[in-house]
C-alpha cells in the first residue's frame, strides 16, 4: 500500500485550525496537540500505528468530552470542540489515499468555520492562505512524487482562477438583510456591559483593548462634550450591583430638539440585545425598538458584528408630563446609612430638586476625591466607604454615591451605562470607540424637563470628558494601549500604523461584511437592471448558476478542442508504429497496453529494445502527460517514420526460451 503524506496532513490540519484555537476548551486543542505528536514521532521513529479498538476508544472519549463541556445546550463553540475531535481522530486511521483526501476536506471545513466565526479583513486573508495550504497538500495527496513547490503553485493558480466566481457570487448570491457572514458558532468570550453591574466593572472593563463601535457621520462630528454613547439604564440597587428595568416598555412619544446628528454604527458582538446611540436617540432604522428609557434595543442578541443607521437630538427635548414612579427612589434597606442620612439633610435644608443636585457635585468638588482605577476595597456599606473614608474611584463609583444620594434625598434618579468620547479616524473619517471608552453617568428628574443627564465624574475629573480616559489618568502608570498620547516618536509611529489598520479593516467591513440584500439590488439598478425586492430574489438565484453554467461549458470546449487534434495525431502516428510491428509478425494484443506490449516484444527480441522503448516512452508521455507538446510529436514522428523492426530483427536475432 502506498506510503500517505501524513506531515502535509498534519500541516494543512493546523494551518485551518489555528484560528479557532482560542475558542476551543483547553482539552480540545490539547487533544490535537498530543494525537498530531504521535503521528509524527512514528513518522520519525517507526512506532507502531494505532490499532482499530483503540481509534474506537479514543473517539467515544472525545465525544464524551464534548458532550460533558457542552452541557444541555449544544451550540456553535461546542460543533468548533466536534470538529477538533475529528481532526484528532481522523489522521490516525490514514491508510489510503481515500483517508487522506477525508483529512484534507476536514481541513477545508474548518477554513470555513472560521470564515461563520471571525469577521475582520485580517482573518480573511489568513484564510486564502489555508486555503491555498490545503489545496496544495490535496494536489500533492494526489501526485506524492510530483515537486512541492510545482504543486503550491498550481494551487495558487486555481485560486486565482476561481477570484472571478468567487466575486460574481458575492455580489449576486441571495442573502438576507444585514451582514452576509457571521453566525454564532463559538462560544467567543464577549466585552462589553452586561446585563447588571457591581462596583468595579467599569474599571475592569476599560482594561480591554478592543473596539466596542465604530461611527460614521452623516453630519458633522459632535464635540468630545457631546459624545455621550447611551447603551443600558439601570433602575434596581440591592447594594451591591445594579439592574435595569425588567419590565421595560416601548417609547410612547418622541423626543424634539434642534441639534441632530446622523450616523452609521458598526457594533462588535457582545452576546446583548441593546445597542449604543448618542443621546438621545430619535429614530434606529428598523433594527431596533426604542424603550421608554430612550436605549436601543436589538430583535435579538447580537452575535456578529452589527450596522445600524441611527439619528440622535444632541439638545434633547422629552415630554415630562408623567413622574417616572417610586422605582427610581428605591433603595435597599439597611445599607449606606450615613449616605442616606446625608442625602436626607440635604432634602431639608435646600429649596428644590436643582439645588440638591448641586449640593451633591459640591460634595465632590470640595472633599478630595479623586479619580483612579485603583480604588481602595469597600465593605458592605460600599457607598458609606468610598463617600466618608476613601474617596478613591472610577465612574461607577461617583454615579453609584450620587444615585444613592439623590434617591435619599427624594430626587428620581437612575444610572446610564455606555461609553464617552472616542478616537477620530482622520484617515478613515471615522470614530472608533474602544472599551476603554466605557463611562456611566446618571439622569436625575427634574419636573418641566424630564430626565437630565447628570456626570458627577466630570465634578471631579473634567478632562475625562474633555480630553478622554488617557488624560484624566495621566498620573497613573498606565497599561501601554492608554498611553498612546506620549509624544515621542514611538508612539507617534505605533498609533500611525494601528490608526491605518483601522481605516482599512473598518472601510473593508462597511463595504464587505456589510453588504446586503439592499445593496445587491441598489447595485443592479446602477448597471441599468432594475429588479424589485420580489423580483430581484428570482435574478440572483437565476444569475449565478447561468454563469457557473457558462464557465463549465467553456471549459469543456477547450478540453475537447485543443487536447483532441494533438490526441489524434499521437493515435495516427503510433498506429503506424503498430503496423510496422505487425508486418514484422508482432501483432498487438487487444488487451495488451502499451506497457505491457513493449516488454513482450524487448523480452522476445533484444535487437529492437532501444528503439521500441524510446518509441513507447514518447507515445506514453504525449498521450497521457501531454508535456512538450509540439517538440515531442516532432520527434515521435520522426522515431516511427525511421524504425525498421525487420531490419534489426534481422542482424539481432531473436531470444530462445527455455
Amino acid at each position: 500500500m502506498q506510503r500517505q503524506p501524513i506531515r502535509p496532513l498534519l500541516l494543512a490540519l493546523a494551518v485551518a485550525m489555528a484560528p479557532l484555537v482560542l475558542q476551543l476548551p483547553w482539552w480540545a486543542g490539547g487533544w490535537c496537540a498530543v494525537s498530531w505528536g504521535y503521528l509524527l514521532f512514528r513518522e520519525n521513529r517507526g512506532w507502531p500505528a494505532v490499532s482499530r479498538g483503540v481509534r474506537l476508544a479514543i473517539f467515544i472519549v472525545g465525544m464524551t468530552a464534548v458532550l460533558m463541556f457542552a452541557g444541555l445546550r449544544f451550540d456553535g463553540g461546542d460543533f468548533i470542540a466536534l470538529l477538533a475531535v475529528m481532526a484528532g481522530i481522523k489522521p490516525l486511521e490514514i491508510r489510503s489515499r481515500r483517508d487522506s483526501m477525508v483529512t484534507a476536506f476536514l481541513a477545508y471545513f474548518l477554513t470555513i468555520t472560521s470564515l461563520f466565526t471571525f469577521e475582520n479583513l485580517s482573518m480573511t486573508l489568513y484564510l486564502f492562505v489555508s486555503v491555498w495550504t490545503t489545496t496544495g497538500v490535496l494536489i500533492h495527496v494526489n501526485d506524492p512524487t510530483g515537486a512541492i513547490g510545482r504543486q503550491l503553485r498550481l494551487a495558487a493558480r486555481l485560486i486565482l482562477v476561481a477570484v472571478p466566481l468567487m466575486v460574481l457570487l458575492f455580489l449576486l448570491f441571495p442573502r438576507l438583510s444585514g451582514s452576509f457572514w457571521g453566525s454564532p458558532w463559538a462560544k467567543q468570550s464577549r466585552s462589553g456591559f452586561s446585563s447588571s453591574m457591581r462596583i468595579g466593572d467599569v474599571s475592569r472593563l476599560v482594561l480591554v483593548d478592543e473596539p466596542a463601535f465604530s461611527v460614521t457621520f452623516d453630519s458633522p462630528v459632535p464635540d468630545a462634550d457631546r459624545l455621550y454613547w447611551r447603551g443600558i439604564v439601570f433602575q434596581r440597587f440591592d447594594g451591591n450591583g445594579w439592574y435595569p428595568d425588567s419590565r421595560q416598555a416601548t417609547r410612547p412619544g418622541s423626543v424634539g430638539g434642534t441639534d441632530l446628528s446622523r450616523y452609521t454604527v458598526i457594533l462588535e458582538p457582545h452576546g446583548q440585545r441593546y445597542l449604543f446611540a448618542l443621546d438621545l436617540p430619535v429614530t434606529a432604522n428598523s433594527v431596533a425598538t426604542i424603550m421608554d428609557d430612550h436605549t436601543l434595543i436589538a430583535r435579538r442578541p447580537i452575535w456578529q458584528r452589527f450596522h445600524y443607521g441611527a439619528v440622535s437630538f444632541l439638545d434633547s427635548r422629552q415630554n415630562s408630563a408623567d413622574g417616572p414612579g417610586e422605582a427610581y427612589l428605591q433603595l435597599p434597606p439597611n445599607r449606606n446609612p450615613q449616605t442616606l442620612a446625608l442625602g436626607s439633610r440635604w432634602a431639608r435644608t435646600h429649596a428644590g430638586p436643582e439645588d440638591v443636585v448641586a449640593a451633591a457635585l459640591a460634595f465632590f468638588k470640595e472633599n478630595g476625591f479623586s479619580y483612579t482605577l485603583r480604588p481602595d476595597r469597600l465593605g458592605i456599606h460600599a457607598v458609606d466607604d468610598f463617600l466618608l473614608v476613601s474617596r478613591k474611584g472610577f465612574c461607577e463609583h461617583f454615579a453609584t454615591a450620587f444615585t444613592v444620594l439623590m434617591r435619599a434625598a427624594g430626587v428620581p434618579t437612575r444610572i446610564v451605562g455606555g461609553y464617552q468620547g472616542g478616537r477620530w479616524n482622520a484617515l478613515g473619517e471615522f470614530l472608533t470607540v474602544r472599551h476603554s471608552d466605557a463611562h456611566v453617568w446618571c439622569e436625575v428628574w427634574l419636573a418641566g424637563q424630564g430626565w437630565v443627564r447628570v456626570d458627577p465624574t466630570f465634578t471631579v475629573a473634567p478632562d475625562r470628558i474633555d480630553a478622554g480616559i488617557e488624560r484624566a489618568l495621566a498620573g497613573e502608570e498606565l497599561l501601554w494601549f492608554l498611553g498612546r498620547s506620549r509624544g515621542d516618536l514611538l508612539a507617534r509611529l505605533t498609533e500611525t500604523v494601528r490608526q491605518t489598520w483601522e481605516a482599512v479593516n473598518t472601510r473593508w467591513d462597511m463595504w464587505f461584511m456589510g453588504f446586503s440584500a439592499e445593496d445587491q439590488i441598489a447595485l443592479l439598478r446602477r448597471i441599468g437592471i432594475f429588479a424589485g425586492r420580489q423580483s430581484g430574489w428570482l435574478l440572483f438565484m437565476v444569475l449565478p448558476p447561468l454563469f457557473i453554467a457558462g464557465v463549465i461549458l467553456l471549459g469543456s470546449m477547450r478540453k475537447k478542442e485543443i487536447p483532441k487534434p494533438l490526441e489524434d495525431k499521437v493515435l495516427k502516428v503510433y498506429g503506424r508504429f503498430l503496423d510496422k510491428m505487425a508486418s514484422a509478425g508482432i501483432p498487438k494484443a487487444s488487451h495488451q497496453g502499451p506497457l505491457d506490449y513493449g516488454r513482450l516484444v524487448m523480452d522476445r527480441y533484444p535487437a529492437l529494445e532501444r528503439e521500441v522503448d524510446a518509441i513507447i516512452g514518447c507515445y506514453i508521455g504525449l498521450r497521457y502527460g501531454n508535456e512538450g507538446a509540439v517538440d515531442a510529436l516532432k520527434a515521435f514522428r520522426v522515431r516511427v517514420r525511421r524504425f525498421n523492426p525487420r531490419q534489426a530483427m534481422a542482424t539481432g536475432g531473436r531470444r530462445t526460451e527455455d
